[in-house]
């Protein structure tokens, strides 16, 4: 019986350890909460993952646009790009440039100062300083 207890405490504390880096999202509740310019620095397929540099600007407008420019890796160019967003069940929900109808999806992980961690898309995890 002691066994099954303290088994059923470590998986108690286990599974709470979980909630609380699942729930480190933060919900966003409108423009404001994300408007600016924002240097995209990296990109990573996980928090702990390495690090892949990146040299972009993304600005959020409170219009509910993105604009991107700079450096492009994957195509090796400079570019522009405009398109919509907006702030859905707290994250951020943009169109995908390219395939009409279809969004990609951005939760906050982290904003703290001038730091900024967005989790989803592509990539995994988008390392933004403010501009």
């Amino acid at each position: 019986m002691k066994a099954t207890v303290k088994g059923s405490w470590v998986a108690a504390v286990l599974m709470a350890g979980f909630a609380a880096e699942a729930g480190a999202e933060i919900a966003l509740k409108e423009f404001g909460d994300i408007a600016g310019t924002w240097k995209l620095e990296s990109v990573a397929a996980g928090l702990n993952k390495p690090q892949i540099p990146e040299n972009r600007t993304w600005e959020f407008r409170t219009d509910g646009k993105i604009i991107t420019s700079g450096y492009n890796r994957h195509f090796k160019t400079e570019d522009r790009h405009e398109w919509s967003y907006q702030i859905l069940n707290g994250k951020i929900i943009t169109d995908d440039p390219g395939r009409p109808g279809k969004t990609i999806d951005y939760a906050v992980y982290k904003k703290e100062g001038n730091e900024l961690i967005l989790k989803g898309g592509l990539e995994g995890f988008y390392f933004f300083k403010k501009q």
